[in-house]
Order: C-alpha cells, then structure tokens, then sequence
C-alpha cells in the first residue's frame, strides 16, 4: 500500500510541476495575430490601377540609420510601391535625417509640393540601368505624430496618385 501512495504522490508531483510549466498562452496569441495597421496605409479605395498587397512591420533606412515602421506594400502595373509610416514624437527630425542623406548630391533632389492641402517633399534620385540613369521618385512629409515615404517609382505620378490615397 506504501508503494500506491509513493506512486500516486510521484505523480501528483509530477502533474504539478507539469502545470506548472505550461501557461495560458491565449493573451499571447491574441497580441501575435493582432492586424498591423496605421490610419494613413489605405486598403480600399486605391487609385486606379493599384493593388494592395500587405502591410507589415519593419525596418526601414532613413538617412544613414534603421528605424521602425509600418509598411504598406501596393503593386502597379508590374511595380512595387510602399507607404511607409514612421510613428514618433520628432517626425521633424527623421525629415531632416531623410534629406542630410542627399546632402552631397550634385544636383538638387528636393521639389516643395502640396498633398491634400498640406506641403510634401518630392525626392528625386538615380539608379543606374542598363548603363543609363534613370529617375526614381518618393514623397515624403510629416504629420503630427508620424513622417510618411511613399515610394518609390520611376513614374512620379504613381507616387503622387498613392500619397493621396492616404488622406494625410
């Protein structure tokens, strides 16, 4: 009889500890399939001819270092084109790291524009292709918590068409 009790006790022991290595995960797996999502990264209502596609978190190079933000990816005729939005309380600073990145350039890269009325840097650089260069656009600006890319094209007026989309 005093080896049942040893037995059982084993096991009662043994279902503790178990239990107690096993924890409700289901708080967990609610914050894990939690939607990624940031009011100015449209999903419906698109400009004419663009898909969308996802929208994630990563990591995305301004200036000269990686910084946090939530991408939306859009496809347009064979193109892939992204919102990114870079949520933080100085969005003037990440403007100002984003343009001392073009400080050596020998041209200037920087066309002052409007975006649902507020004002918006177009940025115009080079990829080199087949031997030529060829202009890429990307469009970029600040809201009250956040600095907004979008881009970036070889067609202006798809990157142009996409900023507007996101009514900010």
């Amino acid at each position: 009889m005093s080896k049942i009790i040893i037995i059982l006790s084993m096991f009662l022991a043994t279902m503790v500890f178990i239990s107690g290595c096993l924890e409700d995960n289901t708080s967990n797996l609610a914050n894990k399939t939690e939607t990624i999502t940031s009011e100015q990264i449209p999903t419906v209502n698109l400009p004419s001819g663009f898909t969308f596609m996802a929208v994630h978190e990563t990591e995305v190079d301004i200036g000269s270092s990686s910084r946090k933000a939530i991408e939306g990816v859009y496809r347009s005729d064979g193109d892939e084109i992204y919102i990114d939005v870079f949520n933080t309380e100085t969005p003037e600073a990440y403007i100002d790291e984003y343009k001392a990145y073009y400080k050596d350039a020998n041209y200037d890269p920087f066309t002052e524009i409007s975006i649902n009325g507020h004002n918006a840097t177009q940025v115009k650089y080079y990829i080199t292709e087949n031997g030529k260069q060829i202009p890429k656009y990307t469009i970029i600006w600040t809201t009250k918590n956040s600095m907004i890319k979008v881009g970036s094209s070889v067609d202006v007026q798809k990157v142009i068409d996409l900023a507007k989309a996101t009514n900010s």
